[in-house]
């Protein structure tokens, strides 16, 4: 592991009394040079799609006239996919804002082609789980992992 420090601070969480496991948090340095720290095939799929994502939204934005709505609707994509290549924390925030914004233009039948809002809905909640229960996910953007050792 690249410039893994010598010796690293470990902060335990509180153990679950069912399963016995508990989080144990790192500094940003130690997560980012673990192996898990790095940024795996799925999470390259899943940028190359955000990016996509807001490319098509943004299109949307300056061939139809639609209101600044789907300008947001394509800054936020955009944003969410710079900060998960560049690992930073907040892009996980990101990313549930997209399902709740996706999930309010399905619901309410903003622009056209609901089919395709709805495999849009479906995709970015999976991404969303991906990344909120992952255990790479949770390495790179919230420096935890889960152990069932350590002191009690």
């Amino acid at each position: 592991m690249k410039e893994m420090p010598e010796t690293g601070q470990f902060d335990y969480g509180v153990r679950d009394p069912v399963t016995g496991e508990r989080w144990v948090y790192v500094s940003r340095k130690m997560a980012q040079a673990h192996p898990k720290g790095q940024l795996g095939a799925v999470l390259y799929v899943i940028v190359l799609y955000l990016v996509a994502v807001a490319g098509l939204r943004f299109y949307e934005f300056t061939q139809f006239g639609y209101a600044p709505f789907y300008l947001l609707s394509s800054l936020v994509p955009m944003l969410g996919a710079l900060g998960l290549y560049f690992r930073v924390p907040f892009a996980v925030a990101l990313i549930v804002l997209l399902f709740g914004i996706s999930g309010y233009q399905l619901v309410t039948g903003i622009g056209s082609l609901n089919a395709l809002g709805l495999v849009q809905l479906l995709a970015s909640g999976a991404i969303a789980v991906y990344l909120v229960t992952s255990a790479r996910a949770n390495l790179i953007y919230r420096h935890r992992y889960r152990s069932f050792k350590g002191p009690e």
